[in-house]
């Protein structure tokens, strides 16, 4: 999920769609045609094309598609990138890896960075207060699991089916939903990374302790729904150097 499987800078590009969700980073002056319309583009915006969407571009952009990207917009978007230049930043350094080969955890790396960045500077604009209030707090206790989000929901001045409802409109997810997704995330990143404790590799009750589950079990039975592998089998072929990638 969020890889890059694909990076490079066009001058235009005639009608298409693609599979994918795509990020196109402007390298000058141009327009986006989609469903009988156009929009003005120039250099620091940063467009989001959902997939299938048909469009046609005139003026050089950095095209990058991202596979089984996790973004909510069902509309072109376009925004402003941030005064550092992050999303360009990041699509340059996918172009680059993309072109020399950087291998897949690299580009799933820089696939991650890129929904993230989009996700933040899309919604700064556009992203309502308390669906971002829940993202927030959901972020900070991923790895706690004492903490409910069901009691946070209910604590909220809103009614609780209203905001699952804004939610999943906003993010595409229930807030349950995202924050398993978020936790499983966690979970790939700590086994892909081979991390060690003093001793040994972290054992699957360790890694499901930092990713906010109390019990191991129900943590294993999430992550082989998720990702198709028991935790201890993906642990046992990262450790041999035999992983497939998880998605």
């Amino acid at each position: 999920m969020n890889v890059v499987c694909f990076a490079k800078s066009l001058a235009s590009s005639d009608e298409c769609s693609n599979k994918c969700f795509e990020i196109l980073v402007p390298e000058s002056k141009g327009e986006i045609r989609c469903r009988g319309s156009q929009t003005a583009f120039t250099r620091g915006d940063v467009l989001v094309v959902p997939p299938l969407m048909k469009y046609s571009t005139r003026g050089e952009c950095l095209h990058v598609l991202i596979e089984k990207a996790l973004l909510p917009f069902k509309e072109l978007r376009v925004f402003k990138d941030d005064a550092f230049g992050s999303v360009a930043g990041a699509a340059k350094q996918a172009e680059f890896y993309f072109k020399n080969g950087g291998g897949y955890s690299v580009l799933a790396a820089l696939g991650e960075l890129l929904v993230a960045y989009v996700i933040h500077l899309a919604g700064k604009e556009h992203c309502s207060p308390v669906v971002a209030s829940v993202r927030e707090e959901v972020e900070k206790n991923l790895s706690d699991s004492t903490f409910s989000l069901e009691d946070y929901l209910k604590k909220l001045p809103l009614n609780y089916d209203y905001i699952r409802k804004l939610f999943k409109k906003e993010i595409g997810l229930t807030p349950h939903e995202y924050l398993t997704e978020r936790r499983m995330k966690l979970a790939r990143q700590l086994m892909e990374s081979g991390i060690t404790n003093q001793y040994s590799n972290y054992s699957v009750s360790q890694i499901a302790e930092a990713c906010g589950f109390a019990e191991p079990l129900y943590f294993s039975r999430v992550f082989k729904k998720r990702f198709g592998m028991a935790p201890s089998e993906a642990l046992q072929k990262n450790k041999d150097g035999n992983a497939r990638p998880l998605l």
